[in-house]
């Protein structure tokens, strides 16, 4: 190249990194050549130790500097005015379902100017398949989902859409990357990290950002952290949740529930009751606080006053694709085996694999798994048909073949796979609709998601008593799970009834995020270990200076 050409493309610097030093000098040249996000890393210092993080402050201010404001809507650079009309759009409608949330008793607050983010965290797998815990925000807003989703007709004055589409790190903003080897033994850690970023979110609320260029005061108020279950345990601080379901029928404590936001799975309040639009447990919901130590998310930021463990929110993602939805599916295949025509239980399977090779074929599915077998399907493991496999695109892969599949098989005799292929659809359908929906959903859609999820659980119910009934309690299992997602379809249903609309699911949903979540825990893992956290995020800034730039997000 010779020495002015390497100089003039940058070439010079980067071949004077050494290689005992070479994460820092690639990071001194990465900070001259200007190929990071420049967004602030600063330090926290909790219990003694030093731990690197971006604050929400330093993240929203660099979004209002760099012009991005309107990417928190879901809208082009210069559409500022779109952007307004759509944030007191938003406002109007959540008052309407959320009339109690704090954001609304402050005064002189203007809702065209406030965003409306989410908290999510969860573990990753870093080296030595260690966790490592990231925390992120995200806008409640975005450019909806990929181009291959056709949405509805959208009846509303305004698209509000959700924040799905494009690459994870435009729109999920990593604020800290916890390994779990410094939280474990001291939980208060965790929490002490967390009590910070409650503060620097109430900062932007109370406080906001002054816009350079149009001196207008910008602010953020989080409507829900969001998470899988054992996320919302550990940032809520619960003593009651799935974890603490009754385990033995003999159980002789008092059970303390097994949600967060009732009093479902107590005494009187069974849990199982998932086939009723008007259960037992509607009428404890927050007549009790799942926490005795109140979360720093509670303590500090605006939320629902009459019941804020609705701040927590969880994922119906995570709920069936990654819960019930495999013991769906793997107790069906156990009632398919009894008709399939093969001669033996090994033929069986191979049989079931065949088929599932060639649908995935014809309908250009990745296939996930090699073969099908007793143990992916959990088939006679007494504690329960939970499906052994931890992906939830498989899950969506086999919710889709069982329809095909129960099609072609000959009848039982209880009718049973009759029912099965009847609820696949209904449950395939419904998450159809959620996928196509905006941020509030009308009050068709809401009708159309609510009579299909409670067809749902009635056959899902009915199936448990019946194959409990022969002495088969695995199949079917009616896992707390179960009462989330009935939770959820009776809460589209009152609102439905009540504001004709209601908020959609997916925006609690993680698909994104555990992406997000992915990326990260992969940088993680190809650092010094004794720099971990540091690292971590500034190879996160470079990465999503890339993504940022791809996107046409930079200046």
């Amino acid at each position: 190249m010779g020495e002015a050409a390497a100089a003039r493309c940058g070439v010079g610097l980067w071949s004077a990194c050494t290689e005992p030093n070479s994460e820092r000098d690639v990071h001194k040249v990465i900070r001259k050549q200007g190929t990071a996000l420049n967004v602030p890393l600063s330090h926290l210092n909790i219990k003694g130790l030093d731990i690197p993080w971006i604050s929400p402050r330093n993240w929203f201010a660099w979004l209002v500097k760099n012009g991005l404001w309107t990417h928190l809507a879901g809208v082009a650079r210069s559409q500022y005015d779109a952007a307004g009309s759509m944030w007191s759009e938003f406002w109007r409608r959540y008052q309407n379902l959320h009339p109690h949330f704090g954001l609304f008793d402050i005064p002189n607050v203007d809702l065209s100017c406030c965003a409306a983010f989410l908290v999510h965290g969860d573990e990753g797998r870093t080296l030595k398949r260690s966790a490592i815990m990231v925390t992120s925000l995200q806008s409640a807003l975005g450019s909806g989902y990929d181009t291959k989703r056709v949405g509805m007709v959208n009846q509303g004055a305004l698209p509000l859409k959700v924040n799905y589409a494009g690459h994870s790190f435009t729109h999920r903003f990593i604020s800290s990357a916890l390994p779990k080897t410094i939280y474990e033994d001291d939980p208060e850690i965790f929490h002490g990290v967390m009590e910070e970023f409650a503060l620097s979110l109430r900062s932007l609320l109370f406080d906001g950002v002054v816009d350079p260029m149009t001196n207008k005061t910008y602010r953020v108020a989080v409507i829900a952290v969001k998470g899988d279950a054992p996320y919302l345990v550990k940032m809520g601080r619960f003593y009651r949740s799935y974890n603490t379901t009754v385990k033995r029928g003999d159980e002789r404590t008092v059970p303390k529930g097994v949600c967060h936001r009732c009093l479902a799975g107590c005494i009187g309040f069974p849990a199982e009751e998932i086939g009723t639009v008007n259960p037992r447990w509607l009428q404890t919901q927050g007549v009790r606080l799942p926490w005795t130590v109140t979360p720093a998310v509670i303590k500090h930021l605006v939320h629902d006053n009459t019941d804020p463990s609705t701040y927590f929110q969880t994922d119906i993602w995570h709920i069936v694709h990654l819960g019930f939805g495999r013991s769906w599916i793997a107790s069906v295949i156990a009632l398919t085996l009894e008709v399939l025509p093969c001669p033996n239980l090994e033929a069986k399977w191979d049989y079931l694999t065949d088929r599932y090779r060639g649908w995935c074929r014809r309908n250009h599915k990745q296939s996930h798994v090699s073969s099908i077998t007793p143990y992916l399907m959990s088939y006679h493991d007494r504690t329960g048909a939970m499906g052994n496999w931890s992906k939830g695109m498989l899950t969506t892969n086999f919710m889709l073949f069982l329809v095909e599949l129960l099609s072609s098989l000959p009848r039982d005799h209880r009718n049973r796979l009759e029912l099965c292929q009847k609820a696949t659809t209904w449950m395939n359908e419904l998450f159809s609709c959620l996928y196509r929906a905006d941020v509030f959903m009308t009050k068709e859609e809401c009708e159309y998601v609510f009579q299909r999820g409670l067809a749902f659980l009635k056959a899902y119910e009915a199936l448990a008593q019946s194959l409990f009934r022969e002495d088969r309690p695995w199949l079917f299992p009616l896992y707390p799970k179960t009462h989330s997602f009935h939770e959820q379809m009776v809460t589209i249903k009152t609102n439905s009834d009540q504001h004709n609309m209601s908020i959609n699911p997916m925006v609690y949903g993680c698909q994104c995020d555990e992406d997000t979540i992915g990326r990260a825990a992969r940088l993680s893992r190809r650092v010094n270990v004794r720099m971990v956290m540091q690292r971590t995020m500034q190879r996160y800034l470079v990465s999503a200076y890339s993504v940022f730039s791809k996107a046409n997000l930079l200046g």
